[in-house]
C-alpha cells in the first residue's frame, strides 16, 4: 500500500513537470510571434496600359523662327509693258531715211481700283490724317527700340490660325495653288516688302484665345516662351515686329465693359512697345446680335488713333457675311485668283485682300516717303 502511494505521487510529480516543461517550451514561440515586425509588401506601380492615350500639347502648325538681321530690299512691282516682237535684221545696207521715226507708244499704268466689292477703301480702312500722324510717332519710337521695319506679327484666335490667312502670299498652297492679284497687282510691292511675315504662324496665335488670356502665361507656348512669359511678349521677343495685326473678339462672350478693358490693355501695351497695333473688326455675331465687341473695337481705335480694318462692313457685301457653315469662321474660296469674280464672294479671300490693302496704305505712310 505504501509502495503504491509513492508510485502514485511520483507519477503526479512527473506529470506536473512534463506539463510545466511543455508550457515553457511554447512561450518563446508565442513571444516571437507577437513581437516580430510585420512584413510590408513592396509596392510596384502597375505599368500604364499600352493603349492609354497621353495628353501632349499640339504645337502650332508653323513654328516661329527669329527673323534674319538682314532682309531683302523693297522693290515696287513693275508696271506692265507691251511685249515687242523683235524685228529681223536686214542683210542689205539700208538707205538713210529722212522720215521722222515714229515714237514707241507708252503704255499707261492701269489705275488701281479704289474699291473692294464696291466699298471705297475709306469706309473700311480707317486711316485718316490724325491716325497717320499717330502711326508715324509709334513707328518712330519702335525704330529707336530696334523694331524690324519689315516684320509684322499676328495676335488672334482660330480665325487666323487656319492656313488660309495670308499664308498664300509667302508660298504656294498645296490645296489652292498660287495667287493672281488681277487688278490689285499694285499690292505685289507690299507683299515683297513684308516677305516672311505672311506665312509666319507665330506664338501670338492660339485657338480659342480671348482678350483676357493674352496676358496669362498659361496660354503661352512652353516650347518657345520663357517661364512666366505671356504669348504677346513672347511673340514680340521672337519676331521683333514693327506692326501687330490684332484679330480678337470672337471668343469673348463677356460684358462689354470687360471686353473693352482687356482689349484696351492690349492696344496700350503694343504702343508702349513701339509696335503699331492694326485692329480688325470681325464678321461673326458670336457675342450677340448687338455687335458689342465690334463697337468696342471701333471705340478703342478712335481712342488711341490706331489704324482699323473694319471688316464688319465688308462682310455685308458677302453671302452669309462671308462666314462658313459654323457661322464663325470665314468661308474658303476654291482659289486665290482675283481675276475670277467668284473669288470676291468668299470671306477668306476678301479678308486677305483687304489686309493687303491696309498694309499697303501703312507702308505708304511709314516707308515710302
Amino acid at each position: 500500500m505504501l509502495v503504491s502511494k509513492k508510485t502514485f505521487l511520483i507519477s503526479i510529480i512527473l506529470t506536473g513537470l512534463i506539463l510545466l516543461l511543455t508550457a515553457c517550451s511554447q512561450v518563446p514561440a508565442a513571444v516571437s510571434t507577437s513581437t516580430a515586425a510585420p512584413v510590408t509588401p513592396t509596392e510596384t506601380p502597375s505599368p500604364l496600359p499600352t493603349n492609354t492615350p497621353t495628353e501632349t500639347p499640339v504645337p502650332p502648325t508653323f513654328t516661329p523662327t527669329p527673323r534674319p538681321s538682314q532682309t531683302p530690299t523693297f522693290t515696287p512691282a513693275a508696271s506692265p509693258t507691251v511685249f515687242q516682237e523683235p524685228t529681223a535684221r536686214a542683210t542689205e545696207t539700208r538707205a538713210t531715211s529722212t522720215q521722222t521715226p515714229t515714237p514707241i507708244p507708252v503704255v499707261a499704268t492701269p489705275t488701281p481700283p479704289s474699291t473692294l466689292n464696291g466699298v471705297p477703301y475709306s469706309e473700311f480702312i480707317l486711316l485718316n490724317e490724325s491716325v497717320k500722324e499717330r502711326v508715324k510717332a509709334i513707328y518712330e519710337d519702335g525704330q529707336k527700340m530696334g523694331r524690324d521695319p519689315k516684320a509684322f506679327s499676328k495676335l488672334g484666335d482660330s480665325l487666323i490660325a487656319n492656313p488660309y490667312f495670308l499664308r498664300i502670299f509667302d508660298q504656294e498652297d498645296p490645296n489652292l495653288g498660287t495667287y493672281n492679284l488681277g487688278d490689285y497687282a499694285f499690292l505685289q510691292g507690299v507683299i515683297d516688302y513684308y516677305q516672311g511675315s505672311y506665312d509666319r504662324y507665330g506664338v501670338g496665335i492660339h485657338v480659342g484665345l480671348h482678350t483676357w488670356s493674352v496676358f496669362d502665361p498659361m496660354w503661352a507656348d512652353k516650347t518657345w516662351c520663357n517661364p512666366g512669359e505671356n504669348l504677346l511678349d513672347c511673340e514680340i521677343r521672337l519676331n521683333n515686329p514693327s506692326l501687330m495685326l490684332v484679330l480678337l473678339g470672337t471668343n469673348d462672350d463677356a460684358p462689354q465693359v470687360t471686353f473693352e478693358t482687356n482689349y484696351d490693355k492690349i492696344v496700350r501695351h503694343l504702343i508702349e512697345q513701339g509696335i503699331v497695333p492694326v485692329l480688325f473688326t470681325k464678321a461673326d455675331r458670336f457675342e450677340g446680335q448687338d455687335n458689342r465687341n465690334n463697337l468696342s473695337i471701333r471705340k478703342i481705335a478712335e481712342k488711341y488713333q490706331a489704324p482699323l480694318l473694319d471688316f464688319d462692313k465688308l462682310a455685308d457685301t458677302l453671302p452669309n457675311r462671308g462666314l462658313g457653315p459654323d457661322g464663325i469662321h470665314l468661308s474658303i474660296a476654291p482659289s486665290n485668283d482675283y481675276t475670277d469674280p467668284q473669288t470676291f464672294r468668299y470671306g477668306n479671300t476678301v479678308h486677305n485682300l483687304a489686309t493687303l490693302i491696309m498694309l499697303d496704305r501703312l507702308h505708304q505712310v511709314l516707308v515710302e516717303p
